[in-house]
């Protein structure tokens, strides 16, 4: 969307019951008549109505149509737009409504359109699976095992709001639940408890730190399943002496979070395909028939996606038993299951390692049966991979990033996992090209292999238990970490519900490999611009593989304090410099400690060429006109020792970009010490 729009409210309504166009053209009727405009003609397939200053345009053609209605608002204007078709072969019907303000006047509040409660009581309208219901659903004992169902669906993408019993007043829980059903109709579930029985049976379902009572609300985003829930606060919860306390302004800053926590969604894939081709049939530029089309390549690519998974999973052989082994005994299965696991874990440092304990291995012949391998069984697939990569990313796309649509979904974290396999496929060839030629220090090497070996196997198993310890608890210390900084903002509020400040959903992305970590921040952060640093991220992910856990996720940190920073910073709402931003942190700001940062290079480094050549990367020419700049600041992800990984940064959010760009993650630069 333009800069100058935002996105108030957005709905997906899936109906399966033909036909939509009846039933929604009857439903807008009484409520365009409430603004003055005349009722809704079937007959009407290309026409503009205009009332008192609102405007009403109908677009109509074969089975899809769309209305759109401008209301003035504050110097712009507030656009809703009501886009539907009906079903075809293979998909079902859906209409999509949202709400934007156009202009640059200060944001208004926009709940659910009034035609959305009378259109969900004209048939079985869904979303994600879930039943979009009208009014609150009231659940009693005996209904808590449905209702719990419903939270824990897999496919769910609305949120589910549920209201307490309130002892003192049964009618004015009633009251809140009706008041929160019609604000979020078609954006969320209202359930309502109906006495003390069905309020402890959903207590005992949800467990510890998950559930409502003494007249509050509470809101459960998706997904969910509370018994891996790690992050309670994630679903916020709205106390009923709160609600006592302030009414509907309570109530409304529930709604606000409900509301913009599904405005910002992205549509599924086969919805914005379809959406697509939509608008173009009202354009007369494509015909009503591809919108079938249209549904039938997402089958079709989903089909693909699937005949990939099982192909590559053919290619993954199962290692053979060690000679004089007796696989009956338990203790040898479990190490059997063991070793694989350990041996994908860690990767081309094992290989390399299993080399060198084995001298009667010949390398050279080795690296070329791998690349033989990769280049030729395995080409189609890897292919097919990088394929399925661009269209994720080209689907993920609408909607921007940096919001919780990014939750982009699966489509995001495929896309994420295949470029991950992509870059880590591209840094073995380098390995693979780099092991040949050395058959003659590889012959140096077998007169002691033999004494080295035992002690070298002694050496890995103990580092890479020591690594994995480290790494787990790197995300303790973490997910901790977080923990702290939204108790603090709780805090700051003075008991009040914290929307829009809670658990955001990329805080629970935890990155297995750097390579991870720069996908994710070009998918999700808008403030920084990640360059090509690629090569030198993968590097470190295939030679330390047991490392690069606890490495990615510091560098997650870093990058969303970076993207919070730059936010700042370029609206004006801070003034100082990274370095200060941290060392200064107030509740609710996402900082790294001081430590990890350094915001000059030593003179000896940044006055020498061949210290400073490898320290310059690529900007834009509005941050330089020469498109290249010499980045002094950067991360310490590891302080001392080998490896030191570094990522270097310029902060350009007070500039003309209002950005921050990495030039470079990867193994420490060279310097006076490693010269």
């Amino acid at each position: 969307m333009p800069s100058n729009v935002t996105r108030l409210y957005q709905a997906l309504l899936r109906d399966a019951s033909r036909p939509i166009s009846i039933r929604l053209r009857r439903s807008l009727s009484e409520w365009l008549a409430g603004k003055g405009l005349p009722a809704l003609d079937a007959s009407w397939t290309a026409t503009e109505h205009e009332a008192d200053g609102v405007r009403l345009n109908v677009e109509r053609r074969g089975d899809c149509g769309r209305y759109t209605l401008d209301e003035p608002c504050d110097g712009g204007l507030l656009r809703t737009r009501v886009t539907y078709t009906e079903s075809v072969p293979g998909m079902t019907g859906w209409v999509v409504v949202t709400v934007d303000q156009h202009g640059a006047g200060a944001p208004v509040t926009a709940n659910a359109p009034g035609f959305v409660p009378v259109y969900l009581r004209t048939a079985r309208i869904t979303d994600g699976a879930v039943h979009l219901e009208d009014s609150p659903v009231v659940v009693d004992e005996n209904e808590v095992r449905r209702f719990a169902h419903t939270l824990t669906e897999r496919a769910r993408r609305v949120p589910v709001v549920v209201v307490s019993v309130e002892a003192r007043d049964p009618a004015a829980a009633r009251a809140r639940a009706r008041y929160l059903a019609e604000a979020t109709a078609g954006v969320a579930v209202v359930g309502l408890l109906a006495d003390m029985r069905a309020q402890d049976g959903f207590n005992r379902a949800m467990g510890d730190g998950l559930g409502v009572f003494g007249g509050g609300v509470r809101t459960y985003l998706a997904p969910f399943d509370p018994a891996e829930e790690r992050y309670p606060y994630r679903h916020r919860p709205l106390s009923g002496g709160l609600i006592r306390n302030e009414g509907d302004r309570a109530l409304d800053r529930a709604i606000d979070g409900i509301i913009g926590e599904t405005a910002r969604r992205t549509l599924p894939d086969e919805v914005q395909k379809t959406l697509r081709v939509v608008n173009r049939v009202l354009a007369g530029r494509s015909e009503t028939r591809e919108i079938a089309e249209a549904a039938a390549t997402v089958r079709v690519g989903d089909a693909g996606s699937e005949e990939l998974r099982r192909r590559m999973m053919a290619k993954t052989v199962k290692p053979a038993p060690p000679a004089g082994r007796d696989d009956t005994n338990a203790d040898d299965a479990d190490d059997a299951v063991r070793r694989p696991r350990e041996a994908a874990e860690t990767g081309a440092t094992t290989a390399t390692a299993t080399a060198v304990a084995a001298p009667a291995l010949d390398a050279a012949e080795l690296a070329r049966t791998v690349a033989e391998a990769v280049v030729g069984e395995m080409r189609t697939e890897l292919e097919a991979a990088l394929s399925l990569a661009v269209a994720s990313g080209t689907a993920a796309a609408p909607g921007g990033s940096g919001g919780s649509g990014g939750s982009g979904g699966d489509s995001g974290e495929l896309s994420r996992q295949i470029g991950t396999l992509a870059a880590h496929v591209l840094g073995l060839r380098e390995l693979v090209t780099e092991r040949r030629g050395s058959d003659e220090l590889l012959s140096e090497a077998e007169d002691d292999a033999d004494r080295l070996a035992g002690e070298l196997e002694a050496l890995r198993d103990e580092h890479d238990r020591l690594s994995e310890e480290y790494a787990d608890a790197v995300a303790v210390t973490r997910r901790l970490s977080e923990r702290v900084r939204v108790l603090e903002r709780r805090l700051a509020e003075t008991g009040r519900p914290v929307y829009g400040v809670a658990v955001e959903d990329d805080d629970l992305f935890e990155p297995a490999s750097l390579m991870e970590t720069l996908i994710e921040a070009r998918q999700r952060l808008t403030h920084v611009v990640v360059g090509d640093t690629d090569a030198a991220a993968t590097r470190l992910d295939l030679h330390h593989p047991a490392l690069c856990r606890s490495w990615a996720g510091k560098a997650w940190d870093a990058l969303r304090a970076l993207d919070d920073f730059a936010g700042a910073r370029s609206s004006g709402r801070f003034a100082g410099g990274f370095y200060d931003w941290c060392a200064n942190g107030s509740p609710g700001r996402l900082t790294i400690p001081t430590g990890m940062l350094s915001m000059r290079e030593s003179q000896s480094v940044a006055n020498r060429a061949k210290f400073s050549e490898p320290r310059t990367f690529s900007v834009p020419v509005e941050v330089d006109p020469s498109g290249r700049l010499l980045m002094e600041a950067h991360v310490k992800l590891r302080p001392v020792g080998y490896p030191a990984p570094r990522m270097y940064f310029h902060d350009d959010s007070g500039g003309a970009t209002g950005k921050i760009y990495i030039g470079y993650l990867g193994d420490h630069l060279p310097n006076t010490r490693t010269n």
